[in-house]
């Protein structure tokens, strides 16, 4: 199931990457860099919380529901870093905004994925 989870999310980045690339001329250089900076990251976050998931998976609900949650709290936490180490260092070269748009974006893209992928892997099962 992870793998599979993993190959979706490159696609979706990939696409999501090369369509930026395509309209960095109307982003600026700055707002593409951002916007794929925040692909990468919720890409990065997407997969590392589907992994803590997925080893929780046959443990049980009380498991499952903590393996969540960490999930949650680690991609929100990983996502406001790279936010505040934006926003404080104020690089040139990457654009807040972008970041940001880019980060929720995906990161309701890769939810709706993963809540496809865990619906899927449930099924047959009970608690």
């Amino acid at each position: 199931m992870i793998l599979r989870y993993t190959l979706a999310v490159v696609l979706f980045a990939v696409i999501g990457s090369a369509l930026i690339a395509a309209s960095a001329g109307s982003l600026g250089e700055a707002g593409a860099r951002g916007a794929l900076l925040g692909a990468a990251l919720a890409s990065l976050g997407a997969i590392f919380g589907m992994a803590v998931l997925a080893r929780s998976f046959e443990r049980g609900p009380r498991q499952f529901y903590g393996a969540m949650m960490l999930g949650i709290l680690g991609r929100m936490t990983l996502f406001c870093a790279a936010l505040v180490y934006v926003g404080l260092r104020r690089p040139a070269d990457y654009s807040l905004p972008a970041i940001a748009l880019s980060l929720v974006g995906f990161f309701f893209v890769f939810q709706a994925l993963e809540v496809g992928f865990v619906l899927k892997g449930s099924k047959g099962r009970t608690s």
